[in-house]
């Protein structure tokens, strides 16, 4: 599976703070998760190269049983060859599909959580 890793700041205590959250917050917050990984691959999908679209439509979400995290990828063995698509070899350019679709998402992130959150809290 091709990964790109999006970090946040200070995720420890933000996990632990929502914890102690209502459940209508923690749920705003575990849609925009979904949400955001959806965004992901939807990006993805509109923006990696398609020869069969075999790459395209296997790429997947998972969503983490807590929630609060997901993944974006491939795991699909019969599309071994998105790595060389993503991070290029000798004869093929890079075209880092997850990893840009993840930056742009990180810019987008924050918004997208306090508008869930508002939304659940109502």
């Amino acid at each position: 599976m091709a990964r790109t890793h999006v970090s946040v700041i200070g995720l420890g205590n933000l996990r632990r703070e929502l914890r102690e959250l209502d459940d209508e917050i923690q749920r705003g917050a575990l849609r925009a998760v979904e949400e955001s990984a959806r965004a992901v691959q939807s990006e993805g999908r509109d923006t990696i190269r398609v020869r069969t679209g075999r790459a395209r439509d296997k790429l997947k979400v998972r969503v983490r049983e807590s929630g609060l995290s997901a993944d974006v990828g491939w795991s699909d063995p019969d599309v071994y060859y998105v790595k060389f698509l993503e991070y290029g070899t000798e004869k093929i350019e890079a075209i880092p599909v997850l990893t840009m679709a993840a930056e742009n998402e990180r810019r987008r992130f924050p918004d997208r959580v306090a508008r869930h959150v508002r939304q659940e809290a109502g």
